[in-house]
């Protein structure tokens, strides 16, 4: 609105200034056309630095300056060009502080009856006379900048009040999310998970979720967002020489390493067996105020973490009891069935071969037979047992399951439509194997969106004995593939293992990995491992 008046003031002073009867009509012309071209620049100056203070106060003062030469052309206080400078007054009284707007109106009113007393004054009357012959204008003026310093607070009130409401749905989305994530898989990207909405959520460039796991073969794993896989593993071994601080700390803190930086740091609060901290990397030009929203953003984190990892400690407590109690159970009939059964066998082989020889050869063959016959019978309990034991057949949780609960999770949170195709024995594939894949089509895919903005991701997944050949395509806005090759990668480089963390991640287990992507033509990820004859074994 304040643009649209600024042309809409331009067209009706220019009006009453061309039909005036002093000068000539051409002159008039000149005067407000060359005004049209300093109002669109000016405008344009106003639109595209609207957000730097320092810039809009020098344009501004310009302006000012210039309509008080445009007045001392066109007549002094009797030019229709003085009300021109409400266009100056409202844009300071909405984009900068009071101090400045009030400062910029007493000058002009200043200068301007000063201008006036000093070359328009042909009755020569006193300045006050002047002042007081301009009191409504002034009058005018001042209440125009006070409403729109009141214009400006509401504006900027309510500017504050969308970034709570824009950060506190990001909180809400991403308690959603990391429950989501935690609920379906478990452990196996929960750390990722977290450090990545530690990024997102305190708006830093690098972030870890540290997990004390020494001796611990379940227990989950550190993970970090920002950095390299090589700086990953010499970030984590040195939060480790400090794990004694971290046991112990309750608050936030701040940590100093001296080839890491300065970190703000906070333990998780947990009853388990588990100790683990979150950190986020500080910029140096930071201030306490920011540093301060940082810490309330840490300890949120800091209390989901704890949560999740007591809820995965009773979980996998409840598992433990569970496969005991079904342990305790198969035992039990297999003591009552199969053992009984092969008892009978034995005995009956046993007494065969002590009374064989008495016996006719149809006798022979009818124990013959009934030996054979408690041993099917035993085989048929044995199958009954090792059936109840397998994941496979009891329809318990399965590794694929786990993957598209993930992209289904993923799908309904960023109203993006992904498509899993999968084909092979799930079944055969070593659990390595699985976790890096599925930190892998998690990434590609989190890429995809958050990066690629787009709106259909295909991820094909080919599973053989002796190959896993995983394909994501998607139709995002893509990106040049030579930034790659040059270290200057923009895809991942912001969150969740990356570019070049993934085919880290995939050579490190002797596969291959290729990227094809072009600006506009979206992206597609090619890996293929190979899977070792002993891992098949297993």
């Amino acid at each position: 609105m304040i643009f649209i008046y600024r042309y809409a003031s331009w067209a009706f002073t220019s009006l009453a200034y061309a039909l005036n009867d002093s000068g000539t009509l051409s002159h008039k012309l000149a005067l407000i056309f060359l005004l049209f071209f300093f109002v669109t620049v000016f405008t344009y100056i106003y639109r595209r630095y609207r957000k730097h203070g320092t810039v809009l106060k020098l344009f501004i003062a310009a302006e000012a300056l210039g309509i008080v030469v445009l007045q001392f052309l066109t007549g002094g206080m009797g030019s229709p060009y003085k009300w021109y400078v409400m266009n100056p007054i409202l844009a300071a009284g909405v984009y900068l502080n009071a101090l400045y707007c009030w400062s910029l109106l007493v000058s002009y009113i200043g200068i301007q009856l000063t201008l006036c007393y000093a070359f328009f004054n042909v009755s020569r009357i006193s300045l006050l006379d002047v002042l007081l012959q301009n009191m409504n204008m002034i009058l005018v003026l001042a209440l125009t900048t006070m409403a729109m310093q009141v214009i400006g607070t509401m504006k900027r009130e309510l500017i504050k009040a969308n970034e709570r409401t824009n950060e506190t749905m990001d909180h809400i989305k991403s308690l959603y999310h990391i429950m989501e994530t935690a609920s379906h898989n478990k452990a196996m990207n929960m750390g990722q998970v977290i450090s990545d909405y530690a990024v997102k959520l305190t708006k830093q460039s690098k972030a870890f979720f540290w997990l004390d796991n020494r001796e611990i073969e379940d227990a989950p794993e550190s993970s970090q967002t920002g950095w390299t896989a090589e700086e990953e593993r010499q970030l984590f071994q040195t939060l480790a020489g400090h794990r004694e601080q971290f046991r112990f700390e309750r608050d936030p803190f701040f940590k100093s390493f001296p080839e890491w930086g300065d970190f703000l740091m906070m333990t998780v609060p947990m009853t388990t067996r588990f100790v683990a901290a979150i950190g986020v990397k500080l910029d140096p030009e930071q201030g306490m105020e920011r540093r301060r929203w940082l810490v309330q953003q840490l300890i949120f984190l800091a209390e989901l973490s704890a949560i999740f990892l007591e809820r995965y400690e009773l979980e996998r407590v409840e598992n433990q009891l569970l496969v005991t109690n079904e342990q305790n159970r198969i035992a039990n009939e297999m003591h009552d069935n199969v053992s009984q059964s092969l008892f009978g066998i034995v005995y009956a082989t046993h007494s065969l071969r002590q009374t064989w020889h008495q016996l006719g050869k149809a006798q022979v063959d009818e124990q013959i037979e009934l030996i054979q016959e408690s041993a099917n019978q035993a085989v048929r309990e044995l199958r009954l047992a090792i059936h109840s034991l397998s994941s496979k057949k009891s329809g318990g949780p399965t590794w694929m399951a786990t993957v598209k609960s993930h992209l289904h999770m993923l799908s309904r949170l960023n109203n993006v439509q992904i498509e899993l195709h999968n084909t092979g024995e799930q079944y055969t594939l070593p659990y390595s194997y699985q976790k890096a894949m599925f930190r892998m089509i998690s990434e590609s895919a989190g890429n995809a969106i958050r990066h690629g903005h787009a709106k259909q991701i295909h991820v094909h997944l080919a599973l053989t004995l002796r190959q896993i050949e995983l394909t994501i395509r998607d139709d995002g806005i893509g990106f040049r593939t030579e930034k790659l090759a040059a270290g200057g990668e923009e895809i991942g480089a912001e969150g969740g293992l990356g570019m070049e963390n993934m085919e880290y991640l995939a050579r490190s287990l002797g596969g291959e990995f290729s990227v094809s992507s072009a600006v506009g033509k979206g992206t597609e990820i090619v890996i293929r491992i190979p899977v070792q004859a002993a891992e098949r074994i297993q």
